[in-house]
């Protein structure tokens, strides 16, 4: 990392500045040995995030440790390590999509939605059985994609279709009992086919 240092005579500097700039107070900073004079409140920025990266250095010093035994930089091995675990996750959507890359790449990319443009939050507010975007039925999220809308509005009409489509399954059932009993009684009189035909013949 780059070393920025802050020049321990703030006093001589900032009086010079202050003839030269009215009120305004800089305080010089070494950054690529090259001094460079910072506005009060951008120099205290500086020092802030200073103090932060103290905080995590042994961290990244590991880090350029490891990406150094693959012959990388701490950059190339972040990127690496990223598209290493995209590609796993896009191989475990295909899977689950049926082996539709297409799908998988949809659903990946609404993964990475910070904004959750697609409204998959709200989805999960009002089913929170549902844990994962990969647990919605395919249909739904397929189109979701055509028809740019949101996860919550396909998977309600996804789920009155189904209701609607039980509805008329049940009505069928039904329908084919009632006809399966009227094909072995007479509506009129209650009275068995078979019956009929007998009492018909006492009569010849």
């Amino acid at each position: 990392m780059e070393n920025t240092d802050i020049i321990s005579k703030p006093e001589e500097t900032a009086a010079d500045n202050e003839n030269d700039s009215g009120n305004q107070v800089f305080v010089p900073v070494k950054y690529n040995k090259e001094i460079r004079n910072l506005e009060l409140d951008k120099a205290a920025e500086l020092a802030q995030k200073g103090l932060k990266f103290e905080a995590i250095a042994d961290d990244y010093e590991s880090l350029k440790r490891i990406a150094k035994e693959d012959g990388q930089s701490v950059s190339e091995f972040l990127n690496a390590l990223e598209n290493s675990r995209r590609e796993g996750r896009k191989k475990e959507l295909t899977e689950k999509c049926g082996g539709n890359e297409e799908m998988a790449e949809y659903v990946l990319g609404l993964e990475g939605n910070k904004e959750d443009g697609n409204g998959f939050e709200e989805l999960k507010q009002e089913f929170p059985e549902i844990k994962d975007i990969s647990d919605l039925p395919e249909s739904v999220v397929e189109n979701a994609r055509l028809r740019g809308t949101l996860l919550l509005d396909e998977y309600l009409r996804y789920r009155l279709a189904a209701h609607k489509a039980a509805h008329r399954a049940k009505n069928g059932r039904i329908a084919a009992d009632n006809m399966s009993i009227g094909s072995q009684t007479d509506r009129k009189g209650g009275i068995n086919p078979e019956t009929t035909e007998f009492l018909k013949g006492l009569w010849r």
